[in-house]
C-alpha cells in the first residue's frame, strides 16, 4: 500500500484512512502487507506514523521513501515500538546523500530488513537518466550494504510496458546480488518470480553441496571432484533458506477457469515485491 507519491496531496487523509482499515482486517495466510508512508520529514509523514501507531495496526513492514540517515529508521522503528515492534522497517534509497550511508541504514536497526532502490527519484537528484546502468554504483552499494546484514536488497520496478526489457534488467540486477525487484503491475510478477526464485537445478546442486559438507567429516568436502570451498556452502544455504519458503508444487497445475468475456483468470501470486 502506497501513501506516499502515487497519492495527491488532497487525498493523503482518506488514503491513510483506507490504509489503516485494510490493516484491521485479519491478514491472508502467506500475504505480506507492507506500506509505504510519506517521508517523516514532511507534514503527512509525521501524520502516517502517528496514526499508525495509534491504531495499533500491525503491517509487516513499513518503507521508508527519501530516507537520509540512520536516525531517521531509528526513530520511526522507536515510534513503532512495543506492541508493534514486529513491523519491519525498509528505507528507500532514492537520494543522492543516501548511496553514500547505505551501509549504516542497513545497520541501523535490527528491524531493518531490507534496502529499496528508488531509482526515478535518485535518477533526478544527480541530474541523470534512469537507466540501468547510469544507477550502476547506487546498485552495488545497496548489495554491499544489505549483504553485511543480511537483509534484502529490492529494485526499482521497471517502469516501461516491455516485457524482453523487463526480463533483461531483472536477470542483470540479480546477478549483481539484488534479491528482489519491486512490480508496478501483476503482470510483471511471474518475469520477476522466475528470475528472483532458485530454479529445480540450483536448488538440487545446493542439497548436494551441504549433504557432501555433512558427509564428509575430515578434509575439504569433494562434490563431482571438486573441493566444495565456504562461499559455496553460503551460497548453498542461501538457496536452500529461499526454497523452504516456497509452497510445494502441485502434482498437477491448477485449471485455468475463464470469465465470461474468455479472458483467463489467473489466481494470484505473490512472490516479487
Amino acid at each position: 500500500m502506497d501513501l506516499e507519491s502515487t497519492v495527491p496531496v488532497a487525498d493523503k487523509g482518506r488514503a491513510r484512512e483506507a490504509a489503516l482499515a485494510f490493516l484491521g482486517e485479519p491478514p491472508d495466510t502467506d500475504f505480506v502487507r507492507i506500506i509505504r508512508i510519506n517521508s517523516p520529514h514532511s507534514v503527512d509523514g509525521l501524520h502516517d506514523l502517528l496514526a499508525l501507531h495509534e491504531s495499533g495496526r500491525h503491517p509487516d513492514a513499513v518503507v521508508i521513501p527519501k530516507c537520509e540517515s540512520a536516525d531517521e529508521i531509528r526513530i520511526v522503528a522507536d515510534v513503532l515500538g512495543g506492541s508493534q515492534s514486529t513491523i519491519g522497517v525498509v528505507p528507500m534509497v532514492e537520494l543522492a546523500r543516501a548511496v553514500f550511508v547505505a551501509h549504516l541504514m542497513a545497520d541501523a536497526h535490527e528491524r531493518v530488513c531490507g534496502l529499496f532502490l528508488g531509482g526515478g527519484d535518485l535518477a533526478a537528484d544527480l541530474g541523470a537518466e534512469g537507466s540501468w546502468e547510469n544507477l550502476l554504483y547506487a546498485r552495488s552499494r545497496i548489495v554491499v550494504a544489505a549483504a553485511t546484514t543480511g537483509i534484502a536488497a529490492i529494485d526499482v520496478p521497471y517502469f516501461k510496458a516491455d516485457g524482453t526489457g523487463l526480463t533483461h534488467e531483472a536477470t542483470a540486477s540479480r546477478k549483481l546480488g539484488m534479491t528482489g525487484k519491486a512490480a508496478l503491475h501483476p503482470e510483471q510478477l511471474a518475469v520477476i518470480n522466475t528470475i528472483f526464485t532458485p530454479s529445480p537445478d540450483a536448488v538440487t546442486r545446493a542439497r548436494s553441496t551441504m549433504a557432501a559438507v555433512t558427509s564428509h567429516l575430515a578434509g575439504s568436502p569433494v562434490l563431482d571432484g571438486r573441493v566444495v570451498e565456504p562461499a559455496m556452502v553460503r551460497e548453498a544455504e542461501r538457496v536452500l533458506a529461499i526454497a523452504a519458503k516456497l509452497p510445494a508444487a502441485p502434482a498437477h497445475p491448477p485449471a485455468v477457469r475463464s470469465r465470461d468475456d474468455g479472458a483467463p483468470q489467473h489466481p494470484a501470486h505473490e512472490g516479487a515485491t
